[in-house]
């Protein structure tokens, strides 16, 4: 019986958050290039079995309602498995149209929030930001940017070993470091940006080559673009 609750229970997950949330948050909590590569190519092949799997699903459906009393118990299991098996592979996908769970690239994001909660201090860094001048980052009316090496960052986020990570002022003398954690000129590329604790995250921008943009803690988020 507790088996069989088990079962019920995983499936129920199965249907509600499906492979490719899970697969895309590792992705991100792993931050590198390669299990990035290795999560498309599953999402890509998880997305063919959805097509696949749509028409197959009400098939199942209505065999499963229609031979339902004419079946032995473990018959019965059996066809609930099934249908739930490849029910994951389309209901997660409506499900997170609705808003009701979150998107897969918000997964993604989540990801990444833990890895980068884990490997670095975001109040850290941004004490480190309160020991420059705003008037560093400026001349006359140009805004200008510095780029810190590895061995010039904080602690606070040293451990990430970014790509790069600049900070520069913006027209108001608020200062932002942005750091790219990983990425490739194929694929997407992402990372954080980090500054004064009431700095809003902005909104997403959700054209060809935008911006998206995450809620990563007060004053700091995760951003993904993918030119």
């Amino acid at each position: 019986m507790l088996a069989v609750v088990l079962l019920a229970i995983l499936a129920a997950l199965w249907l509600i958050w499906g492979p490719v949330g899970p697969v895309l948050y590792l992705a991100g909590l792993f931050n590198s290039l390669w299990a990035c590569i290795f999560a498309l190519l599953a999402v890509l092949l998880l997305a063919l079995s959805a097509v696949v799997s749509v028409p197959v699903l009400p098939v199942l459906l209505g065999y499963t309602l229609i031979t339902w009393r004419r079946q032995s118990p473990r018959a019965r299991l059996s066809l609930l498995l099934g249908t739930a098996a490849v029910g994951g592979l389309v209901v997660p996908f409506v499900i997170s149209f609705t808003g009701l769970t979150p998107r897969p690239l918000d997964m993604f994001a989540r990801g990444v929030a833990r890895y980068v909660k884990t490997h670095a201090d975001i109040e850290g860094i941004q004490a480190w930001l309160g020991t420059f001048d705003p008037n560093e980052f400026r001349s006359r009316d140009m805004i200008l940017e510095r780029e810190f090496a590895n061995a010039e960052q904080p602690a606070a986020m040293a451990a990430l070993k970014a790509n790069w990570a600049t900070v520069r002022s913006d027209d108001k003398g608020h200062l932002t470091v942005r750091l790219q954690l990983c990425g490739s000129g194929l694929m997407w590329h992402w990372g954080i940006a980090v500054g004064g604790k009431d700095m809003p995250t902005p909104p997403s921008d959700f054209s060809d080559f935008g911006e998206q943009r995450f809620f990563l803690a007060p004053g700091a988020y995760i951003w993904l673009t993918t030119d």
